[in-house]
């Protein structure tokens, strides 16, 4: 698809972002229905899973344990935003890999080499039909969830349009790099390995064989997960019994009325040494939990090892973690936990580590440029726009003048 692509590219002179655009767009404003309301969300489900303790439990004080690693750690961030207009709306995604001090590659750029999917469109089925069998629209244009056979219809949620866009261009770049490194290298990712959720099985499905090729060849994954105020793996009778007798002290939370950032924060209340005071608090091992479903296609879901940082800085918790068969794994264990002491050492003053946050940085600077441009490309063709996209607009312009001041030193202002 690839070479076919860039073929298409060469023969008709489309390659830029801009086109893209103004070609999409020109579909898009003919859209003669209102788009309706969403169907529910669909958010992770942590009842396939039964969260234990693992034998080595414990709350380790990171500070002062060292911040360097013997191997070469590479992150992958992705990033999405959407703009909404009453007949359609549109995702735009970019992805960041960045190690050793630089980006290592950005996707996508002004000038596209590469026929991968960045943009999402949801409308009606007659409009994706179209863009579907565009000679190439079709290679940057994304109208179906990743189980090919669902459209972005009226009623696709916009959350799960939003992430399917997103992790399947993630999922991209962890198959990238699955063919260029080796051993001596560690991909960590900004967010969870996968999402388990049913609707999203496919989604995971290309996911999570993508980070077996990168074990498959000697590189550990990790991931970081920063918004966490939805999970509740460690609320379980026998998580906090075990947590209880970690730190010699009741924790004194009710798992039916919890979730992992408020078991965290107590835990962290009960052991910080002082403000700043970073903790790494695990590990813990989810396996499948038999007992929630006889649906074998729920033991698509390899079982995770996790751990959770306290960061000392006000509420911040976040969680790391990685396949079970990676931690089972004499060669990658003693990395795993180097890296995992090593993230939790290096948060800055957001509460998330230091690397994790620049490639956030990058991956964002990358869609508010897109946005902006689609959305001033959109304007010259008089597409009325929501408010919500009108208002993130001005936010965005904003953000980015600010982006430059910093980057010039105020000789701007």
């Amino acid at each position: 698809m690839q070479a076919s692509a860039e073929r298409l590219t060469s023969q008709r002179g489309i390659g830029s972002i801009n086109s893209i655009f103004n070609e999409l767009l020109d579909r898009l404003t003919k859209a003669d229905v209102d788009i309706g309301l969403s169907e529910p969300y669909n958010d992770e489900n942590d009842s396939l899973f039964i969260t234990e303790p693992m034998r080595e439990l414990q709350v380790l004080h990171v500070l002062g344990l060292g911040r360097s690693v013997d191997v070469r750690v590479v992150v992958v961030d992705g990033s999405s935003r959407r703009l909404g207009s009453p007949r359609f709306r549109v995702f735009l995604a970019g992805v960041a890999v960045y190690g050793d001090n630089t980006p290592l590659w950005l996707y996508p750029m002004t000038e596209l080499v590469e026929g991968v999917k960045f943009i999402g469109v949801k409308a009606p089925e007659k409009v994706l039909g179209e863009i579907e069998k565009h000679d190439w629209l079709k290679y940057y244009v994304k109208v179906k969830f990743e189980d090919g056979n669902t459209y972005f219809h009226e009623r696709a949620n916009e959350e799960d349009v939003s992430d399917d866009v997103r992790m399947s261009l993630e999922s991209w770049a962890i198959e990238k790099l699955a063919r260029e490194l080796g051993n001596g290298y560690v991909v960590v990712l900004d967010g969870p390995l996968y999402l388990g959720v049913k609707v999203k099985e496919k989604l995971a499905a290309r996911r999570v064989n993508a980070i077996r090729k990168l074990e498959e060849r000697g590189v550990p994954v990790l991931g970081v997960v920063k918004r966490v105020e939805n999970s509740r793996k460690l609320c379980d009778k026998n998580v906090v019994n075990a947590l209880n007798k970690s730190v010699n002290a009741n924790i004194n939370v009710d798992p039916n009325h919890c979730n992992d950032p408020l078991v965290i924060q107590v835990v962290g209340k009960k052991m910080a040494k002082g403000v700043g005071d970073v903790l790494a608090i695990g590990p813990f091992k989810q396996r499948h939990n038999k007992s929630a479903s006889s649906n074998i296609m729920n033991y698509a879901f390899p079982e995770r090892v996790f751990w959770y940082v306290y960061s000392g800085l006000g509420p911040r918790v976040f969680r790391i973690e990685t396949l079970d068969s990676m931690y089972s794994n004499d060669g990658f264990r003693n990395i795993i936990d180097g890296l995992v002491t090593w993230l939790a050492s290096s948060i800055d003053r957001s509460g998330i580590p230091y690397i994790i946050d620049v490639a956030d940085h990058l991956a964002k600077q990358l869609t508010r440029s897109m946005y902006v441009l689609f959305y001033d490309t959109a304007k010259i063709m008089n597409v009325a726009f929501n408010y919500d996209t009108e208002q993130e607009a001005l936010n965005i312009r904003s953000e980015l003048m600010q982006s430059i001041r910093q980057v010039f030193g105020g000789a701007l202002v």
